[in-house]
């Protein structure tokens, strides 16, 4: 029987078969390789009896076959962090995989077009952009059939309501939701292992514990403006062959965000995170 491993907790592994059923198995001898929550494998009689080759594994937190990152962010308690979201963005299309951003609380603003004209730049950039409230059920449709018959990976920092989100879409799911710090105005950690849950109409979507500063040290410098996809079909035309689109005269970078073409604000950011990366 072919499945995929959900989860892995005290030496054992637990499969779900094309029907989301789970079984509880053990690794056989010859499987050499470790194996980790998304991984396909063979298993039969409660054994694992082989790995099949993964398109993709991400480190941390350790899931295969990723096909999409759900950053989740809230538009108050805590407040929207668009630092830290270029953050995520840049290390999701690192790994080149799919992003989704969802923002959540949408209850807690009156003027919700303001918050959508505040993020317009990540949609004009190519984003995919969802704007949920768990309280009120709004959204919630439209991000489960963005996220049907995927892997996908929700992450964002504590406290924007990841739990509350898979307590919605997953059937079933009962998952500890955690309170805001007073004091930090952020919220408590509440994920404590890496699971993939079973979404309602197919797909799987997995937790990971919340974070609060993500490393782009990994990046390098001359590779960061091809992780802007609203840069990519200028990059080829600037004057110089060699630019790092911050300095250089006849740079048509620069010319689209001075043209409108590109946000000032996501040029910033890349100037920004550029001379980071370089330090």
């Amino acid at each position: 029987m072919k499945g995929i491993i959900t989860k892995a907790v005290g030496g054992f592994f637990f499969p779900a078969d094309s029907q989301q059923q789970i079984y509880r198995t053990k690794i056989r001898g010859k499987v050499k390789e470790k194996v980790y929550p998304g991984d396909l494998v063979k298993f039969a009689g409660g054994m694992i009896e082989e790995l099949y080759p993964r398109k993709n594994r991400l480190l941390r937190p350790c899931i295969a076959n990723v096909d999409q990152v759900v950053i989740v962010q809230a538009v108050a308690a805590p407040s929207l962090d668009r630092r830290l979201l270029e953050r995520f963005l840049l290390v999701v299309e690192a790994e080149g995989l799919l992003p989704l951003i969802v923002i959540n609380k949408i209850d807690l603003v009156a003027d919700k077009t303001k918050i959508r004209e505040e993020l317009a730049d990540y949609q004009k950039a190519g984003y995919r952009v969802c704007f949920v409230s768990v309280k009120d059920n709004t959204g919630l449709a439209e991000l489960i059939k963005l996220l049907d018959q995927r892997i996908n990976v929700l992450t964002g920092p504590s406290g924007v309501g990841k739990s509350s989100l898979i307590n919605e879409i997953v059937s079933g799911a009962r998952l500890k939701v955690g309170a805001i710090s007073p004091r930090l105005q952020r919220g408590i950690h509440t994920t404590r292992h890496v699971e993939l849950l079973p979404i309602k109409e197919g797909g799987w979507v997995a937790d990971t514990p919340g974070f609060t500063s993500l490393d782009i040290d990994q990046i390098a410098a001359e590779e960061l403006s091809l992780l802007y996809p609203e840069f990519v079909q200028y990059l080829n035309q600037c004057k110089f062959r060699v630019c790092s689109h911050t300095h250089e005269p006849g740079c048509s970078v620069k010319n689209a965000v001075e043209q409108g073409e590109i946000s000032q604000r996501r040029y910033q950011s890349y100037q920004t995170f550029y001379q980071e990366i370089k330090k």
